[in-house]
């Protein structure tokens, strides 16, 4: 075979092989650029929904510190006056729709479905406390633009947020805030509360945030007022 249709052969591979090349970066560039809006669009959900769900405690805190028995909390009589109430459903991060029965159920068992009084006292990896495990009551629930005046600007996040008593107060009785034992002595856990906090926005971005709230007074008086002892993200 003459030199030059070698040399031809091999130069043509070489050519095909960098249009190859060429193309799959350009393909990676082009799909780089289409992927870089979507995911920061998923970004700035999920810190929404995070920003959110801490409103959510700022508001619960604020309104309990002016409560003056929390135990009206913990029964479900009392709530929130600055979160709306009635009916609601949000869409989940896997594409179902939760409405606030299903999201109560989840947060004190779990699992959707009835959650049963066994259930609720079930020691879980995920609720050590058995008898003291908290059992969520609905304080409230809004929309992150319907929270503050002329909101039209924020992202249309649902806020839902519970109360439940302190696990710590190892009363067996996770609806009553007392701590104080039958001889009068001081248990722990008494006038803290637990507080849940959760936020569902678009893109199925969703964040938890769970507080621990003390009355600002040390026991046993425990009057008026409310302290942020933690405040941690649950994912």
């Amino acid at each position: 075979m003459p030199r030059f249709a070698t040399d031809r052969g091999v130069a043509l591979l070489a050519a095909l092989i960098v249009m190859a090349i060429v193309a799959a970066m350009g393909l990676g560039l082009a799909l780089t650029t289409s992927l870089e809006p979507a995911a920061a669009a998923n970004f700035e959900a999920n810190r929404a929904a995070r920003l959110a769900a801490e409103a959510g405690i700022a508001v619960a805190v604020h309104e309990l510190a002016g409560m003056a028995d929390w135990n009206a909390a913990l029964a479900g009589t009392a709530a929130s006056t600055v979160l709306d109430g009635g009916a609601i459903t949000v869409d989940l991060p896997d594409g179902s729709s939760a409405g606030l029965d299903e999201l109560t159920a989840r947060a004190t068992c779990g699992r959707p479905g009835p959650c049963s009084d066994s259930d609720r006292r079930a020691f879980t990896a995920a609720r050590p406390w058995g008898p003291n495990n908290p059992q969520w009551r609905v304080f409230g629930h809004t929309r992150l633009d319907r929270l503050v005046a002329q909101g039209d600007g924020l992202p249309p996040v649902a806020i839902v947020v519970w109360v439940a008593d302190d696990p710590a107060e190892l009363d067996g009785d996770p609806l009553t805030d007392s701590g104080v034992g039958p001889g009068g002595e001081w248990r722990p856990g008494g006038c803290v509360l637990a507080v849940r906090a959760e936020a569902f926005g678009p893109r199925f971005s969703h964040a938890t945030q769970l507080a621990t709230v003390a009355r600002a007074d040390p026991p046993p008086g425990c009057g008026l007022g409310a302290r942020l002892v933690s405040l941690r993200s649950l994912n």
